[in-house]
């Protein structure tokens, strides 16, 4: 009978959390503030309003800015999401579900409890082609540079509709499921209809729908990349990046501290405004010190993000 988790994630987490046991390293503490997810959800979707707004009285010319914004920040409330499945936003169960279910998930057309299950398979599987469901194969041929990896998996079909459509065409996703995603729409643009106008709530739709489709498929595709791809399959360490706070260039590619994805695999139940100070403490450990891949670029240096993404010989 196969076991819940792979082997070689397993043997990963038992080192770190062993080397803890017996360093003597005092941990600060970590538990959910609800307050903070909360105010992250409000500034991420009052930045997408306001980008709506500008384009609905602006015109034209300020759609482009507003597809933007929009998409980075559809990214960022997916990466609250991503904690929400872990249920980090709060230390109620039962609050954390309905900030998700509230604000973040049907948004996005996704199903917080299929999401919860996949995830699950991606930490307990990494690396694992046939149980990572979020495993992306080695698509780099001889000659490569690393942005012709990365604009293949861009054009991959299924990943496309994946970002475009969220779970609403997943062959997993019950019935039921789907149409509360597809309710919580119906109410949503029928409250902006009442409260703005038919013409906004249009235009709010047709900005959504255009920025998943561009901004945010894109910047989805670069942040799984950086995750994890072109490097060894064989357990949390060699498989997965850390990649340090970079202010803007993180906040437009890695909202809400997402690069911190080693450290999170390490630490799942650690929320996401806390992986900074507990990356800084990993980095004093000799076995992290030793194991973790660090980038401190996303495209220079030896150790940049996208290394291992390219063959880089002809």
């Amino acid at each position: 009978m196969r076991s819940t988790t792979s082997p070689l994630v397993a043997a990963d987490l038992a080192a770190i959390h062993s080397t803890l046991a017996v360093s003597g390293h005092a941990w600060p503490p970590l538990q959910p503030r609800t307050w903070q997810a909360l105010t992250d959800v409000a500034v991420d979707w009052t930045i997408i309003w306001l980008a709506v707004w500008g384009a609905f009285t602006m015109g034209r010319w300020a759609m482009l800015v507003a597809v933007f914004a929009i998409g980075n920040r559809q990214r960022a409330l997916g990466n609250l999401l991503h904690d929400a499945a872990h249920r980090n936003l709060s230390s109620r169960p039962g609050i954390n579900d309905k900030i998700a279910h509230l604000f973040l998930a049907p948004s996005l057309f996704n199903s917080l409890t299929l999401y919860r299950q996949q995830h699950a398979k991606h930490h307990a599987w990494l690396g694992d082609p046939a149980g990572d469901p979020d495993f992306i194969p080695h698509v780099t041929q001889k000659g490569d540079r690393w942005f012709h990896a990365y604009v293949r998996v861009l054009k991959d079909p299924v990943r496309w509709s994946g970002s475009l459509f969220g779970h609403l065409l997943s062959k997993h996703l019950a019935a039921r499921q789907r149409l509360r995603v597809l309710l919580w729409w119906a109410i949503y643009e029928a409250l902006l209809s009442v409260a703005v106008g038919m013409h906004f709530a249009l235009l709010f739709g047709l900005l959504w729908m255009t920025a998943r489709a561009t901004v945010f498929h894109a910047i989805t595709t670069f942040r799984e990349m950086t995750d994890h791809y072109g490097l060894d399959p064989h357990g949390i360490f060699p498989f997965t990046r850390d990649i340090p706070d970079h202010r803007l260039v993180s906040i437009l590619l890695h909202p809400h501290h997402n690069g911190y994805h080693l450290t999170h695999h390490l630490f799942p139940n650690i929320p996401y405004y806390h992986l900074p100070a507990v990356h800084a403490r990993l980095n004093r450990l000799p076995l992290f010190e030793r194991r973790a891949i660090v980038c401190h670029a996303y495209l220079g240096g030896t150790r940049a993000a996208v290394s291992g993404w390219g063959a880089w010989h002809a």
